[in-house]
């Protein structure tokens, strides 16, 4: 009699699991088989190879994020809370954040879609709210993908500590000056747009 397969759902949970312990180093069909306790062959017929896994985990993270969007008091708020509320859900996994691709990145398009409108409303011309989003998005991300990396060093340091809250801060600043051009180049075009 054949042995049933592992549900899809319990292999990408264990998947994550590994990823979220010890980094995605550790995801292998061997490893992933021996601690399911099934051949490398059911993984493969189950998920694909490894990229084909790692895809899915991260789409299927993506689904599953509840970033919600609120609007604040000014639009300068809502992007910097925006950016704040979306660094925080890619935190939740932060080596898969670090597995993300150029292709990923439009699982938090709808997300992205409601700062794009919210700045529009707020009176931002479309082609520099898109270009704020963008910046915004990508500084989010990649800032992610460096703080995963740091995690990788074990056991943390005083020093790494400290350049943990360096990051950090560099982060919000980095917001903050991309909030304050786009603050700066939409009062310029008002300013040219009255003395026509």
């Amino acid at each position: 009699m054949a042995k049933p397969l592992i549900p899809v759902d319990v292999i990408y949970e264990h998947a994550l699991a590994l990823i979220d312990e010890e980094g995605a180093e550790a995801l292998n069909a061997r490893r992933l088989a021996s601690d399911l306790k099934c051949s490398t062959r059911t993984l493969y017929q189950q998920v694909g190879n490894r990229e084909e896994l790692i895809r899915a985990l991260v789409g299927r993270h993506f689904s599953q994020l509840r970033l919600d969007f609120h609007e604040y008091g000014t639009w300068e708020s809502t992007a910097v809370q925006w950016s704040l509320a979306l660094h925080d859900a890619l935190q939740a996994h932060p080596f898969l954040t670090e597995l993300m691709n150029v292709d990923d990145r439009g699982a938090v398009t709808a997300y992205v879609n409601k700062l794009l409108k919210s700045l529009v409303q707020a009176g931002i011309d479309r082609r520099l709210a898109t270009d704020c989003c963008r910046s915004l998005v990508n500084t989010t991300i990649n800032h992610t993908i460096v703080e995963a990396q740091a995690l990788r060093q074990a056991p943390p340091t005083r020093a790494g500590v400290l350049d943990a809250k360096k990051r950090q801060i560099s982060y919000l600043r980095t917001i903050d000056w991309i909030v304050a051009g786009v603050r700066q180049e939409a009062l310029s075009a008002t300013t040219t747009d009255r003395r026509r």
